[in-house]
């Protein structure tokens, strides 16, 4: 793990960069903590009922659903990102996982400014190695340099 954070701000959405693949770290758990601007996506039958009809089986822990690797890929190949989305991806699995207690999507906070307070720590504590945040753009925070000239080259920054 990295004791540095690289973030920004792309023209991208959450779904284009699972969608991509390769722009991922290495990460055993997904946690979806906003669907289309909803926060507690776990919580709201209609969403745990969308999710399980495409074959998906999410573990949920305070409103967040948390995914493996190849959940997520299912969850973003069937369109169930819609814009408005925050995902947290993490090095190791933990079914408490707890996510960051603030909103990251671009609607909420611009990245281009520097990170929410607390977001570095809480990524260092809970082993997080992305946070993706979209809205009119996509936020985003990786321990990775290598990811964040990923991002950048493939998406180029947003535009102010």
């Amino acid at each position: 793990m990295s004791d540095h954070v690289y973030f920004g701000r792309l023209h991208a959405t959450v779904s284009e960069v699972v969608d991509a693949g390769d722009l991922l770290p290495d990460f055993e758990l997904a946690a979806i903590t906003v669907l289309e601007g909803q926060e507690r996506p776990g919580e709201e039958p209609a969403v745990r009922r969308r999710v399980r009809a495409e074959g998906i089986r999410p573990t949920e822990h305070r409103g967040a659903l948390l995914l493996d690797p190849g959940e997520l890929e299912r969850f973003a190949s069937v369109g169930l990102f819609g814009g408005g989305d925050e995902l947290m991806l993490a090095a190791e699995w933990n079914d408490e996982f707890e996510a960051y207690p603030n909103r990251v999507s671009s609607d909420a906070v611009d990245f281009r400014q520097g990170l929410p307070l607390g977001l570095e720590d809480w990524m260092v504590d809970t082993h997080c190695v992305m946070v993706l945040g979209d809205g009119h753009a996509l936020n985003y925070a990786t321990t990775s340099a290598e990811m964040h000239e990923r991002l950048s080259s493939r998406f180029g920054p947003a535009k102010k």
